[in-house]
């Protein structure tokens, strides 16, 4: 099962959210998530992350916006961990955007797990493309969450 969901908030303000169910244990998935270096492998639209998930760590993050388009968008992020549970970020980025992003991983009920992906933007050029990008967003988020719960799902067998 999964959810997916926009809202604009205010005039420059959307927030994104998106969960999954995956059938296996949170420690798997977190190991999934923090091998950046298989997301080639199976990732879409956050392809992948350069540098290590430790908190207060600098990452840059590799997105593939249009799926139909080799042209790769690099941004770099100053990151918060909480080990074997969650990691995010709050930037600003291209356009003036300010991003919050965060990556969750839940215990869920028969040693399952629910991964949530959400984001806040604001500011900047939200005022003019929030709608769009938030589309975008939720879309390609829900696209790098069915290929965590895969690859996750496959590592466990």
């Amino acid at each position: 099962m999964e959810t997916g969901r926009t809202e604009k908030v205010g005039f420059s303000h959307h927030r994104i959210y998106t969960d999954i169910a995956i059938d296996t244990a949170p420690e798997t998935v977190w190991d999934v998530l923090t091998d950046t270096a298989s997301y080639g492998n199976w990732a879409a639209f956050l392809v992948d992350i350069e540098g290590r998930i430790a908190d207060g760590a600098t990452i840059t993050a590799v997105f593939r916006t249009d799926p139909a388009k080799d042209k790769l968008t690099r941004i770099d992020h100053r990151i918060a961990v909480t080990d074997g549970r969650e990691f995010s970020w709050a930037e600003t980025g291209p356009g003036g955007i300010r991003d919050n992003h965060h990556f969750r991983v839940e215990a869920a009920e028969g040693g399952k797990t629910r991964f949530v992906q959400s984001d806040e933007i604001m500011g900047g050029l939200t005022f003019l493309m929030g709608g769009r990008l938030a589309k975008m967003y939720l879309d390609g988020y829900q696209a790098f969450n069915r290929g965590l719960k895969a690859e996750a799902e496959r590592r466990a067998g």
